[in-house]
């Protein structure tokens, strides 16, 4: 009688047991991916790489992720959740066009520096990222530019947004910071001497 009552105390238990190793497989192979995608990149990181760093199976892999757009998101969400974010919210306080420029892409170029490994992987192997993945990085980006156009005159010419979206893209960070050395400040003041060409002078950096 008394073995009863036992196990169905145990029940909860077990379930809470499982679901606690279920979740530490589920980080283990996410931190396997991320580590992985940051230091070989995506598309020379296979399933079984991630697999055996994770000390997992295959079969395992694929019962917690049936498929690379999913364990993707994961691993691109727990990346993001460690980064410092570009906040383009926080640019809208700055009514001034060149101001606004110069605090977003103060943001923007800082995010660059601190991820610029994974970054770097990640733009070299585009054509790897599941389409609803890059469509979510593509949508962050495009929020950027908007912020930034908004209170630009001219901002639905061509040229004005040519010269604002090359201003914050991470090729021109690169390029600028990172090849050229210069530091951030100096290429973000080359960039405001630039879009305020391409706005015909109509906003002049302060």
């Amino acid at each position: 009688m008394s073995e009863q009552p036992r196990s169905t105390k145990s029940r909860p238990y077990r379930k809470a047991k499982r679901a606690a190793d279920e979740m530490r497989t589920r980080t283990r192979i996410v931190d396997a991916a991320e580590a992985l995608h940051g230091t070989l990149g995506p598309s020379r990181t296979s399933v079984s790489a991630i697999a055996e760093r994770a000390a997992v199976t295959r079969a395992t892999l694929y019962r917690h992720f049936p498929d690379a757009e999913s364990l993707f998101l994961a691993c691109s969400s727990q990346w993001l959740s460690r980064q410092q974010l570009p906040d383009p919210d926080s640019w809208t306080v700055h009514t001034d066009p060149v101001e606004r420029l110069r605090a977003g892409l103060a943001e923007i170029y800082r995010y660059y520096r601190g991820g610029e490994q994974m970054i770097a992987l990640i733009h070299r192997d585009a054509d790897a990222i599941p389409p609803g993945v890059r469509a979510n990085g593509l949508a962050a980006e495009q929020r950027w530019l908007n912020t930034l156009l908004d209170p630009f005159p001219g901002r639905r010419r061509k040229k004005v947004q040519a010269a604002v979206a090359h201003a914050a893209e991470f090729s021109t960070w690169r390029s600028l910071c990172l090849t050229q050395g210069l530091s951030e400040r100096s290429a973000i003041e080359l960039i405001v001497g630039m879009v305020t060409v391409a706005c015909g002078g109509d906003q002049h950096p302060t």
